[in-house]
């Protein structure tokens, strides 16, 4: 059996594809990590649904998973966790658990950003495999140094 420990979106860092196109590496890290975290990349899309989750973005107009987040809560449903699983084939997968009106929980397949995007909107908890941990590098390689530190 997995064994999941509590995890933190620590930041989502906007990053370039050798395209050229916008994508985010969503820094997933847990307390027994350290200062490491699953540097999970995403798309500009999924990216600016988090900021916006987060509080750091404004749009006048509902994202998707601010669509999805009012039609549960209509239906009398919430986001109980989400949880990051595994590494199949160089994708990383998740889990969505919600709860509905009567206190079933059901799960749902989900890509990591999306879970994400949902668990900053209802303020649930993010679990990370621990097996994932081989994956985790420092996250100093994606944020920048803090102001007023030696190298700037």
């Amino acid at each position: 059996m997995v064994r999941y420990l509590k995890g933190e979106l620590i930041s989502v860092v906007e990053a370039y594809d050798r395209a050229g196109q916008q994508v985010g590496v969503m820094l997933i890290g847990a307390d027994e990590w350290g200062d490491r975290a699953l540097p999970i990349i995403i798309g500009g899309s999924e990216m600016i649904s988090i900021k916006k989750g987060l509080g750091e973005l404004d749009f006048p107009r509902p994202l998707s998973h601010d669509l999805f987040m009012e039609i549960l809560e209509t239906l009398g449903a919430s986001v109980e966790k989400v949880t990051i699983d595994a590494m199949i084939n160089g994708t990383y997968t998740a889990t969505v658990y919600v709860r509905d009106s009567s206190g079933k929980v059901h799960t749902f397949d989900a890509r990591p950003s999306d879970a994400v995007a949902l668990a900053v909107r209802a303020g649930a908890p993010i679990y990370v495999a621990e097996t994932l941990a081989n994956l985790a590098e420092d996250v100093s390689n994606y944020l920048p140094p803090p102001s007023g530190k030696v190298g700037d």
